[in-house]
C-alpha cells in the first residue's frame, strides 16, 4: 500500500537520495530543508511517516518533533530520526521528542525498508 514520507533535512543530496530510495520502496515521498518547513508541511499534507535529520537551520529536529508531537493534528504521526549523529545521548532526546525509530547516515536501501516496515507496518 502507497504510503506518503515526509523527508527533513537540510541537505539537498540527502532528501534527493532517500526520495529515491522511499520511491524504489513503492512510496511516495515529499520533502522539507529545515524543521520549520518540515513542521508546516506535516500538518497540510499529514504524511503516513516522517524521517527528520537533526541539525537543521531555522528549526532543528528535535524541536521540530516536539511541534508535530504537540499539535493533535500531527501527533499521531511516527517520526524516525535521522543523522549521523549516533550518540547515546542523540538517541535519548530522539527519543523524548517522540521519536520511534533511528536512522544512521549514511543509509541504505535495506535499512531504510526495514524502518518503514517495522514503523509503518508494511510489507
Amino acid at each position: 500500500m502507497l504510503k506518503t514520507i515526509l523527508i527533513v533535512d537540510d541537505s539537498a543530496m540527502i532528501r534527493r537520495i532517500v526520495s529515491q530510495l522511499v520511491q524504489q520502496l513503492g512510496h511516495q515521498s515529499i520533502s522539507a530543508e529545515n524543521g520549520l518547513l518540515g513542521y508546516e508541511l506535516a500538518v497540510e499534507i499529514r504524511p503516513d511517516m516522517i524521517i527528520m535529520d537533526i541539525e537543521m537551520p531555522v528549526l532543528d529536529g528535535f524541536e521540530a518533533t516536539w511541534r508535530i508531537k504537540a499539535d493533535q493534528r500531527t501527533a499521531h504521526i511516527p517520526v524516525a530520526f535521522f543523522t549521523a549523529l549516533g550518540s547515546e545521548e542523540s538517541i535519548q532526546q530522539a527519543r523524548e521528542a517522540g521519536g520511534v525509530g533511528f536512522l544512521n547516515k549514511p543509509i541504505c536501501k535495506e535499512e531504510l525498508e526495514q524502518a518503514i516496515r517495522d514503523i509503518l507496518g508494511t510489507d
